[in-house]
């Protein structure tokens, strides 16, 4: 009876035993883990300020990597070697950006002492943490990256159409659909589309037609901001327009735009209250004007001859007609060989209808446009150039991506 006494004691001694060393894991699990766990979100947090530091005073031009050590000092990662290390690079090491001098990487090695983890052979945990700031510097740049033809339209189907037979070719860019929907971009009919610079679409496209190369559709683009950020200031007119025999000067108008008889705009901004009409067998030359349609929609006759260009200096250089986000009256343009346009069209809360010109000068030109539907039978041709087009000034950007 004793013996079994003895022997029930030891097994019991040898449980107990066991049972220190598992409740010992399992103190180490949640000291040490809690503690290694707190110090991976410090050590994270540190890093994005210190990458927002860095890439601030890059844009600053400043020391951008002192900026970065000392903003992981302030919250206690001194890059001493052996608690912890403090990486600041521009450009990259590693990833995805690696290379790219718009891009500026902190990196954090700690080391942190375990307290129960010794018991079982663990003295400290290694973290490492990573954060990627994309520092964009200020710049004068081509709205939505210069695409020729921008639908802003952020979601439901056909925000660009392609209707009838016409035949559209676009050189020097391409085309930006901003909807997410899975017929952004709709083609009916046997209209063709060439634009050897490709179609980027948010969502997808439903093809009745023909595109130019057939890979040029890329789905899946980076959604932009409606309502849209980035629009000149509008114009302001501080006199009023005025008519001499088949002249009109530039400034305030209201009503029908231009006015009968009107074939020629002198050089300056026109601020239009009213309907832009050019009517059929109409004509209407103007160079060096920008059209403000502070309120009232555009609708010119396919046979009439309209020969504008934008201003070729000054804040609205390159801007033909713009439509503000107040105005969402649209836009019907119907061109023939005998017409030509220099200049950005911007109506980002309008619906532009455009049936095209076959003319070998066609349109130098932008379109922006809440929604886009090419329409009829015409060609349409668009040739982008930077310097004929709309420059904004973007401001210097800051924005986390890792």
């Amino acid at each position: 009876m004793k013996r079994k006494i003895l022997r029930e004691k030891g097994q019991a001694l040898i449980l107990i035993a066991l049972a220190i060393v598992g409740l010992t894991g399992f103190t180490a699990l949640a000291v040490d883990g809690g503690a290694a766990l707190s110090d991976r979100r410090h050590a994270q947090n540190t890093a994005d300020a210190a990458a927002y530091s860095a890439a601030l005073a890059k844009i600053q031009g400043k020391d951008w990597v002192a900026s970065g050590l000392s903003q992981a000092k302030i919250n206690g990662y001194e890059n001493d070697g052996q608690t912890n290390i403090v990486h600041v690079h521009c450009p990259p090491e590693n990833g995805q950006y690696t290379g790219n001098q718009e891009y500026v990487e902190v990196i954090i090695e700690s080391n942190v002492q375990t307290t129960f983890g010794r018991v079982l052979g663990v003295n400290q945990v290694h973290n490492q943490v990573q954060a990627v700031i994309h520092a964009s510097t200020a710049k004068t740049a081509p709205l939505y990256s210069g695409a020729a033809m921008v639908a802003l339209k952020s979601n439901g189907r056909g925000a660009f159409r392609s209707h009838g037979t016409n035949s559209t070719s676009i050189v020097g860019s391409g085309i930006f659909v901003n909807s997410n929907d899975d017929c952004a971009f709709e083609q009916v009919g046997n209209s063709t589309i060439d634009t050897p610079s490709g179609i980027q679409i948010v969502g997808g496209a439903c093809l009745h037609g023909s595109v130019t190369p057939a890979n040029s559709i890329t789905s899946g683009a980076t959604l932009v901001p409606y309502p849209p950020a980035n629009l000149p200031p509008e114009p302001t007119c501080t006199q009023n327009a005025i008519q001499n025999d088949d002249t009109l000067s530039p400034g305030n108008w209201s009503g029908n735009f231009p006015p009968r008889g009107v074939m020629y705009l002198q050089p300056g901004i026109y601020c239009v209250d009213g309907m832009f009409m050019v009517n059929a067998h109409d004509t209407l030359i103007g160079n060096n004007v920008l059209i403000y349609m502070r309120s009232g929609n555009v609708h010119w006759d396919g046979n009439a001859q309209i020969n504008l260009t934008a201003p070729l200096s000054g804040p609205y250089a390159g801007l033909l007609i713009y439509m503000p986000m107040s105005n969402d009256e649209g836009m019907i343009i119907n061109g023939n060989s005998d017409s030509s346009f220099v200049g950005t069209f911007l109506a980002p809360a309008s619906d532009i209808q455009i049936n095209g010109t076959s003319g070998s000068e066609g349109y130098h030109s932008q379109v922006i446009g809440y929604t886009i539907d090419l329409i009829g039978t015409a060609d349409l041709l668009i040739e982008y150039n930077q310097n004929e087009n709309l420059l904004v000034n973007f401001p210097p950007t800051l924005e986390l991506v890792e």
